[in-house]
């Protein structure tokens, strides 16, 4: 007997084997996650030379939430989350605002234009990959 009441419910979560992403989309998503990683690395380094005692853009122990935060949105990132990436993007461009106002310089420009860049492709990289994905499941139906 099939449809035995005491049986637990399944889910169709899964996607079938025929279903392929685009290599540059996935290029995107991992492009993001990569950089959110390698700006937790450099978050993290600066702020123990700070804790060390030389001031370094006025950081202190509360940068390792930022930290947090973004291996967290890095996280998402690699499990295609686009809400990671638009948060990922958001709070990079606002700590960034915070950092210049503080500091009252502009420092750091190119290097912020990189993430930037590459937090934008992970946007760009989760929404097509969902889209993917539900023009796949459509067609499977």
């Amino acid at each position: 007997m099939d449809n035995e009441i005491y049986s637990a419910p399944k889910a169709d979560v899964e996607l079938d084997d025929n279903f392929q992403v685009p290599n540059e989309v996935l290029k995107k998503i991992k492009n993001a996650w990569v950089a959110g990683l390698i700006s937790a690395a450099i978050t993290t380094v600066f702020t123990l030379v700070a804790l060390a005692g030389t001031d370094i853009m006025g950081l202190n122990a509360f940068a390792f939430v930022d930290v947090g935060l973004i291996v967290i949105f890095a996280f998402g990132i690699y499990k295609r989350s686009r809400t990671c990436a638009i948060l990922m993007l958001l709070f990079f461009v606002l700590n960034k605002i915070i950092m210049w106002v503080e500091l009252s310089t502009a420092s750091g420009i190119p290097l912020s234009l990189v993430f930037v860049w590459f937090y934008s492709m992970g946007i760009v990289g989760t929404f097509q990959y969902h889209k993917l994905k539900r023009r796949h499941k459509a067609n499977c139906a």
